[in-house]
């Protein structure tokens, strides 16, 4: 992808797209800046054919910004010239239902425009005009209220904002919802409707920064979904654009239903439609300086996987009650699974003791244990939620979705066949039943616990006793394709194993060094019980591992804080402090370097009160507010890299593993027995585990393709 035109003098003609990922546009214009060509806009011509640029506006710097028509999806090469000079550039076009990256689109697929208020769709694809709304801050009613251009409020009542650029303008948001991507977005921003809007002519009130909202929830809808927060009565008003403290500042607040967890958990759609969703805000309203972005539980994920898959989409995150990453969940919901129905219905008279059952779960609380048995057994916002079961959460109707005997070839809902373009199918020597009577392969289960020891840690701290670590690990069993229990236990595959830590799918940070991160979140013991704090330290575990440090993390915890609404005032204005720092910077400096070096005074780990004052260090972090794990963390004894592979290598047993642990003869042979093969070796590369690769694009099939964006 060519966006890099070779000037033959300093004054020559030159020209650049100006486009959030270079070479790529996802509609039929581009926003092109040229300079060296005097007071006269330059001839263009698109694809061998003259055209009229549709705007064009002189800049400060001397350069033309024109909006350029006629692109169309696949190559695309626009040409400018003058009597004296010519240039050219290229870059590929893509629809404005995608894919770009994904690969090819999954059917069936759900369209959602009606209930996003967009109207009936135009398409297959669920492509629909934008809806375009006003409201202002209402100086009698301290809030938002609806702004009508034809019948404006009476000028006193309209609030005054003063941008962080020093800009006043009347508080009047436009609040724009569009269709891209097969999914929804919208956006606000400040904008007086009597102001000619357009990307060379961007609206004075917005500072030209971005803040990407995520909401969470993890959920594979084939659907476009909805705005979270609207699909309740009344709305949520926390969960939607409409955020003072980043409006009146003048931030554009953006977000799309394919990165919002709640309905998409997939970070290759995520980072798709952030890419689709910048490339419109850049067309149609101007370039973006830096964009950041926040959000809670899988909006926490969806952030700390884009970034690290698609590095340069986003410069700032603000992971708030992190989780590290999106394949966590499901091999969590497995074994929360598998030990509930061990403790349950196998052994419970070797497991009376609730304390004794909790050490081997790992959590900090029965409660935090309790929920991830239950929290996908309901309705998320009125809509089925599935977590790992291939019959449910697909968002669609049950005569689209699978069901082993009556519709074998319908949709699934797990995580990996939502996946399916990255991952494959399975071999055929590997099919069942369905797969048979579906004519084709499921995508893999990319989870193992083959060599996993539950219960490791509580035996050597003498929190379970060996008969029970023994049993357990005879009896625990795993589960087959469509998640029935079954007596052996899971193994991956190393071709999807490779795959997943290739794609980046199971997160190890290693492009993140570019990113600034403020993890943010409230003690354990709040009311979020999937929320528990070792995944901040899986995170700084992985940035160690890949970059040999984590100083651009700072981990943040706010007692009091909720964290299932926005990021903290005080958080938001030292992440823009961060980032702005980091664009003034004009040293020889790497931006890696420049990330670290412009972190804001005073800002670094340890315990804050909601004002943002640090009222404590890291060890106070620690010591006031430990952190707990879950059954893989106590199996790995505390290794936390555990988490970062997908299928462990194995090595023998060996008896000074366990100290203080004297198993008997009989005892040695049985745990032999248990573990035939050796058991998970968390210090050592895990199989297939290799640097992830950035970029890929999965338009040529599994494993992936690297872009040069």
């Amino acid at each position: 992808m060519l966006n890099m035109p070779v000037p033959t003098k300093d004054d020559a003609l030159q020209m650049r797209v100006l486009a959030p990922v270079r070479g790529i546009t996802a509609g039929t214009t581009a926003l092109v800046e040229l300079s060296g060509c005097g007071e006269t806009v330059p001839a263009l011509r698109v694809n061998g054919h003259p055209v009229e640029p549709l705007e064009a506006a002189r800049q400060g710097t001397g350069a033309w910004r024109i909006i350029v028509p006629g692109l169309a999806p696949g190559r695309n090469r626009i040409e400018a010239s003058t009597a004296a000079d010519c240039t050219a550039i290229e870059l590929r076009g893509y629809p404005a239902e995608g894919p770009i990256i994904s690969g090819p689109h999954l059917k069936p697929w759900k369209l959602t425009t009606q209930e996003n208020g967009l109207g009936t769709p135009l398409d297959e694809h669920g492509n629909a005009p934008p809806r375009i709304s006003h409201v202002y801050m209402s100086l009698s009613s301290g809030d938002f209220e609806p702004y009508d251009p034809a019948n404006p409020p009476a000028e006193a009542d309209v609030a005054i904002a003063r941008t962080d650029a020093g800009v006043e303008v009347k508080y009047i948001v436009r609040h724009e919802r569009g269709a891209a991507n097969r999914g929804i977005y919208e956006l606000a921003v400040l904008c007086d409707p009597t102001h000619p809007l357009s990307a060379v002519n961007p609206p004075p009130g917005w500072n030209g920064k971005l803040w990407i909202y995520l909401y969470g929830g993890w959920n594979q809808f084939r659907s476009q979904g909805v705005l979270a927060g609207y699909d309740v009565k009344p709305p949520i008003p926390a969960h939607r654009v409409l955020l003072d403290m980043g409006l009146r500042r003048g931030f554009m607040i953006a977000r799309t239903t394919l990165a919002q967890s709640a309905t998409n958990s997939d970070s290759v759609r995520g980072a798709e439609s952030l890419i689709m969703l910048k490339d419109h805000v850049t067309r149609a309203y101007g370039p973006i300086r830096y964009t950041l972005s926040s959000g809670t539980s899988g909006g926490s994920i969806m952030q700390q996987m884009v970034a690290n898959q698609y590095p340069g989409l986003i410069q700032g995150i603000m992971p708030l009650s992190s989780i590290h990453g999106s394949w966590y969940l499901p091999g969590q919901l497995i074994e929360a699974k598998l030990l509930d129905r061990y403790f349950t219905q196998i052994s419970p008279a070797l497991w009376s003791d609730a304390d004794q059952r909790l050490a081997v779960d790992g959590h900090g609380s029965q409660k935090s244990s309790d929920f991830f048995n239950t929290v996908f057994d309901n309705q998320f916002y009125g809509r089925t939620t599935g977590g790992n079961d291939p019959t449910r959460g697909t968002d669609l109707p049950d005569g689209e979705t699978y069901h082993p005997r009556d519709r074998p070839a319908g949709a699934r809902g797990t995580l990996q066949d939502y996946q399916v373009n990255y991952l494959g199918c399975r071999d055929e020597a590997q099919w069942g039943d369905a797969e048979r009577a579906a004519g084709h392969g499921f995508a893999p289960l990319p989870w193992a616990n083959v060599g996993v020891q539950y219960g490791l840690g509580a035996l050597l701290d003498g929190r379970i006793g060996k008969d029970q670590f023994l049993d357990l690990n005879e009896k625990i069993g795993g589960v087959d394709i469509d998640q029935n229990f079954i007596a052996a236990r899971n193994d991956v595959d190393p071709q999807t194993a490779a795959r997943m830590h290739r794609g980046g799918f199971a997160n190890d940070f290693a492009h993140l060094s570019t990113v600034a991160i403020l993890d943010v979140r409230p003690p354990e013991t709040g009311d979020l019980p999937s929320h528990t704090q070792f995944h901040t330290w899986v995170s700084r575990t992985g940035l160690v591992a890949a970059q040999g440090h984590a100083d651009n993390q700072v981990a943040c915890m706010v007692p009091g804080y909720d964290s299932s609404t926005t990021p903290p005032e005080w958080a938001l204005l030292a992440m823009d402090r961060w980032l702005a720092a980091i664009e003034a910077d004009d040293s020889e400096a790497s931006l890696a370097e420049k990330v670290v070096a412009n972190k804001p005074a005073g800002l670094c780990d340890g315990v804050y009160d909601a004002d943002g004052n640090r009222t404590g260090d890291l060890e106070d972090y620690h010591r006031l507010y430990p952190s707990f794990g879950d059954a893989k963390t106590v199996a790995a004894a505390g290794d936390l890299r555990a988490h970062l592979i997908v299928r462990p290598r194995l090595k023998p047993l060996d008896r000074c593993d366990y100290p203080g642990i004297d198993f008997d003869d009989g005892e040695w042979a049985r745990l032999l027995a248990i573990f035939p093969d050796g058991v998970a070796d968390w210090a050592a590369p895990g199989v297939g585990q290799a640097r992830s690769v950035p970029w890929l694009s999965y338009a040529e099939g599994p494993g992936g393709q690297a872009l040069q964006p």
